[in-house]
């Protein structure tokens, strides 16, 4: 059964850009954007300690945190848009501003306990649904970003953002957080302030193989125009869904590392790239495989996971680019015996390691099928999808009462994904999951031991 949560709605509003600073714009979507429209919104929450009252966060801070996101709006103004796809033949989505187009905010209050929510131990899954923003939509056009501030009186706040992933990915997302923030922190201090001021000239990514028009033919084969505009809403694979966050210190790393080496070494293999992301991607896939009991005689296991692709094309593309500019980097079919095998580790880190390393021959190789393979379900194999990045710190992200204490992807529910990203105090990485009580307790009782920045 879900738990009761106590919220209690304090406001529900819209803020736009300032009025007179932006104009009409429509924004066509790339080839990257078609990849991603078929995935779901990326949902993100980020906890901040605030040890004030409901009266001070409603007279001083939330008046400040609504004016600096307005000012941030007229620099992301296609984020208060609206994505519309036609249903006419031969026509693809678009992002369209109009003047007097806003974000949705909600402003809520909850007496949940804050501190069990920050912790890493296992959490039922439903206490965070409460906090995740949705996005609405009609029949012809959805919203692309909503917002959430929920204030936990005396104990904290959480930020939550939903964006549509049709729209922007992980680093355009993290241009706007940063731009938000700082404006909120030193509103007073103009010359402190960071905005990451977006790039829009679509003509930097060149499709030179013919993409959108493979992309759309899949989208409309699979009759994906017709899914955009439903409204966002949370999916769990069962009633008891929990969360929990594994930490790995830059000294258990260090460990993989070692371990790694010597395999090597020993089994006499190739030497192949490595690095953080590959040890962690590896280790976590080995627990998963052994937790989740699948049937090695039957299934395989691939690896999928985001590749950006902004310093990989063969054209430069400005870092401050808004839209999508990934692609999918996949291993090839692992067998599960052999990942639940005593070299498993190796057997998975050469998996993924090898597929890096194929990015230096085309970014884009075999490009053409990525729609296609996101939207056919092969049921003989098992396929992973890691959301996040290294790269991509959302712990930076103070408003002016410090920065996060816990961050959570909840968008990682609905496709048994597993985010990896770096811990708050930049010691080593963390990788929240989520799953049914028993998968999950079956990979805390015997691989990792959550919360305690230790291997079993």
């Amino acid at each position: 059964m879900a738990p009761v949560h106590t919220v209690k709605v304090l406001e529900q509003c819209r803020v736009a850009p300032p009025a007179g600073t932006t104009t009409q714009t429509t924004l066509p979507l790339t080839f990257f954007d078609l990849l991603w429209i078929t995935t779901p919104s990326v949902e993100h929450l980020l906890f901040y300690d605030f040890p004030h009252s409901k009266n001070h966060f409603t007279r001083n801070v939330l008046p400040l945190m609504k004016q600096s996101l307005s000012l941030t709006l007229q620099q992301f103004y296609p984020l208060a848009g609206n994505l519309i796809w036609s249903q006419e033949p031969n026509t693809k989505p678009t992002l369209r501003y109009m003047d007097g187009d806003s974000v949705s905010l909600a402003v809520i209050e909850c007496h949940d306990d804050y501190d069990h929510l920050v912790s890493n131990h296992a959490r039922d899954g439903h206490t965070f649904h409460p906090l995740v923003p949705r996005l609405g939509a009609s029949d012809s056009m959805t919203q692309v970003l909503a917002l959430q501030v929920t204030l936990f009186p005396h104990y904290g706040l959480c930020i939550g953002f939903t964006v549509h992933h049709g729209v922007a990915d992980g680093s355009t997302a993290l241009q706007f957080m940063r731009s938000w923030s700082s404006l909120c922190k030193f509103t007073d201090e103009s010359e402190k302030i960071t905005v990451f001021a977006p790039f829009y000239d679509r003509s930097v990514i060149k499709d030179k193989d013919g993409l959108e028009s493979i992309y759309l033919k899949d989208l409309r084969h699979f009759k994906w125009h017709l899914k955009t505009f439903k409204a966002s809403e949370i999916t769990t694979n069962g009633v008891d869904m929990v969360r929990v966050t594994f930490i790995l210190s830059r000294t258990h790393i260090n460990r993989l590392n070692q371990w790694l080496v010597r395999l090597v070494c020993e089994k006499k293999i190739p030497q192949f790239y490595s690095s953080t992301y590959v040890l962690v991607c590896a280790y976590v896939m080995v627990c998963l495989v052994k937790a989740r009991r699948i049937d090695e005689r039957k299934k395989t296991i691939q690896i999928a996971f985001p590749t950006g692709c902004r310093t990989r094309l063969n054209y430069p593309i400005p870092t401050a680019y808004f839209g999508n500019c990934i692609g999918i980097c996949c291993t090839p079919a692992l067998k599960c015996d052999m990942i639940k095998g005593e070299d498993g580790f190796l057997v998975a880190a050469e998996g993924i390691g090898k597929a890096i390393e194929d990015l230096e021959t085309g970014v884009l190789k075999g490009a053409e099928k990525w729609v296609k393979n996101n939207l056919i379900c092969d049921m003989s194999n098992e396929r992973v999808m890691v959301a996040g990045t290294l790269k991509l710190n959302f712990y930076e992200t103070d408003f002016g009462w410090g920065r996060p204490r816990k961050s959570e992807v909840i968008s990682m529910e609905k496709k048994g994904a597993f985010s990896l990203g770096e811990t708050g105090d930049g010691d080593g990485v963390e990788f929240p999951l989520a799953d049914q009580a028993h998968e999950l307790h079956a990979l805390t009782s015997s691989d990792i031991k959550s919360g305690t920045n230790d291997i079993s």
